[in-house]
C-alpha cells in the first residue's frame, strides 16, 4: 500500500478549504505551504493587516483544529518566497509520501485511496483529474476551444518525479516549463473534481486581485504599481479603512476577480459532457456565492479612478447614484452562455457623463435579445467616476469611500 501525502498551496484561500481538507481526510498526512510571493507584500499586507513575513494565526489555528477533529496529520509551513516556482519546489519538497498530490485551495476532488493504490500499481509516473473550472451560476468557463471537462495533472510518484520536474506537469502561470513525455501519464483520470477558482468572497477576490496585479507587473518588468491598482491603494493610504472596505473597493475592482474572466466563455455544466458528480459538488460549494445573482439592486463603496465590476441582472435600463460629484462612465458587456468569449474592451452600451453628487443617472440598455440563440445570463457592468483631487482628498481624509447605489430597471421603471 502507497503512502499518500497531499501538498496544498496556500495563501489567504479561505473560501473553500474546509471542505477540501475534509475531501481528503483519507490521506496519511496533509502538508499546508502557507506564504506570499515577497514581490506582493507592499499591496497585500495593509489589506490582509499583518506582516506577512510571519505565520497567520488564523491558518495555524484552523488547520490544527482540521487535524484534531479529521483525525489526518496536518503540517503548517509558513515563509516568503520569491516567486511560485520556489514555493511549488518547497511544498513538494515537504511532503514524505510515495505518491504525492498537489492540490490547489480551491480544488474539490472526487477522489479516494483505491483510485491512488491502482494509480501506484500502474507504470504511469504522473495522473491527472477530470478538472471542470466553475465560475457563478454553475456555468463552467475556459478559453475558446478549450474543453468542457480538462485533464489537470495533480498525482506524482514521488521518486520517480523530482520536486523540481513535477512543475512541468502543473498549470501554472509565469513559471519556465519544460516539455513532458505523454508515457509518463496514467491513461484514465484518478477522478474527478470542482476547480472553484473564478469563485471568491468579497475578501477572497480582493486578494486575487491583489496577487495577479502584482504577479503581471513583475513578470513583465514593471517597477511598481500601476493605474487602478496605485490610485486605490494612495486612496486608502490617505485614511483609516478598515480591512472590510478596502476589500470591498479591491474585490470588485478587476473582472477576473469577481468571476468573469476576459476572452473566456461560459458554457452550462450539464451531463453528460460534465458528470452529475461533479456538478453537485461544485453546486454545492457555490451556493452561498450564487445567492441573489445576478443582482437587480446593488449598493456599495468605490474609489474615485478605481473602477467597479458587478453581475447584474438583463434589464432595459440601470439608474446609477453616486455620492460624489464628478465624470462618470458606465459599461455595460453581455455575459452570454454558450456565446462568443467576453470582451472587455467591446461593451455593448457606454456612456459617459457629468456626475451630480447624489443625482441618479438612467443608461438605456436597449434590446436585450441574445445573440444567435444564446442564453443571457446578465450583464458585467463597469462603473467609474473620476472626481476633482479636492474631492477626492476630502473623502480619504474623511475615511470614506464614497457609496454608489445600482439599479437593474424594467420598461414600466424607467423614466421617458
Amino acid at each position: 500500500m502507497a503512502s499518500v501525502s497531499v501538498v496544498i498551496q496556500f495563501f489567504e484561500d479561505f473560501d473553500f478549504i474546509v471542505r477540501v481538507v475534509e475531501r481528503l481526510a483519507w490521506v496519511d498526512e496533509i502538508v499546508v505551504n502557507d506564504g506570499p510571493f515577497a514581490f506582493t507584500r507592499e499591496l497585500l499586507e495593509p489589506l490582509v493587516g499583518r506582516d506577512l513575513e510571519q505565520p497567520s494565526p488564523r491558518a495555524a489555528g484552523l488547520f490544527a483544529l482540521l487535524s484534531r477533529r479529521l483525525g489526518v496529520p496536518i503540517h503548517y509551513h509558513h515563509g516568503v518566497f520569491t516567486g511560485e516556482r520556489e514555493k511549488r519546489i518547497h511544498g513538494y519538497g515537504l511532503a514524505s509520501g510515495d505518491v504525492v498530490l498537489s492540490v490547489d485551495a480551491d480544488e474539490l476532488l472526487l477522489l479516494d485511496r483505491d483510485a491512488v493504490e491502482h494509480f501506484w500499481a500502474s507504470a504511469a509516473v504522473v495522473a491527472s483529474f477530470d478538472c471542470v473550472n466553475f465560475t457563478y451560476l454553475n456555468l463552467a468557463c475556459g478559453k475558446a476551444g478549450s474543453p468542457l471537462v480538462a485533464r489537470k495533472p495533480f498525482a506524482f510518484k514521488r521518486d520517480a518525479i523530482t520536486a523540481e520536474h513535477h512543475l512541468d506537469y502543473l498549470w501554472l502561470v509565469g513559471v519556465e516549463q519544460a516539455e513532458v513525455a505523454s508515457n509518463d501519464f496514467l491513461p484514465e483520470a484518478l477522478c474527478g473534481g470542482a476547480h472553484l477558482t473564478t469563485v471568491r468572497s468579497a475578501y477572497g477576490a480582493s486578494i486575487k486581485f491583489g496577487f495577479y496585479n502584482c504577479l503581471y507587473f513583475h513578470l513583465h518588468g514593471g517597477a511598481g504599481l500601476q493605474g487602478s491598482f496605485q490610485a486605490a491603494r494612495d486612496f486608502f493610504a490617505k485614511g483609516q479603512f478598515s480591512h472590510e472596505a478596502q476589500a470591498e473597493v479591491y474585490g470588485r475592482a478587476m473582472a477576473d476577480a469577481i468571476g468573469f474572466p476576459n476572452e473566456q466563455l461560459f458554457r452550462k455544466a450539464e451531463a453528460p459532457e460534465v458528470p452529475e458528480a461533479i456538478r453537485h459538488l461544485a453546486e454545492e460549494a457555490c451556493a452561498p456565492f450564487n445567492h441573489s445573482l445576478p443582482q437587480r439592486r446593488l449598493n456599495g463603496r468605490l474609489v474615485p479612478g478605481v473602477p467597479l465590476y458587478a453581475l447584474m441582472a438583463a434589464g432595459s435600463a440601470l439608474r446609477v447614484s453616486l455620492a460624489i460629484a464628478g465624470e462618470a462612465r458606465l459599461r455595460v458587456l453581455p455575459l452570454l452562455v454558450d456565446g462568443p468569449p467576453l470582451d472587455l474592451g467591446q461593451p455593448a452600451v457606454e456612456q459617459r457623463w457629468t456626475a451630480e453628487a447624489l443625482k441618479p443617472h438612467e443608461v438605456q440598455l436597449g434590446a436585450e435579445e441574445a445573440v444567435s440563440g444564446d442564453t443571457r445570463i446578465g450583464n458585467l457592468v463597469e462603473l467609474l467616476v473620476w472626481s476633482g483631487d479636492e474631492a477626492t482628498a476630502s473623502w480619504a481624509g474623511a475615511s470614506l469611500a464614497p457609496p454608489f447605489s445600482l439599479q437593474v430597471l424594467d420598461p414600466a421603471d424607467a423614466g421617458p
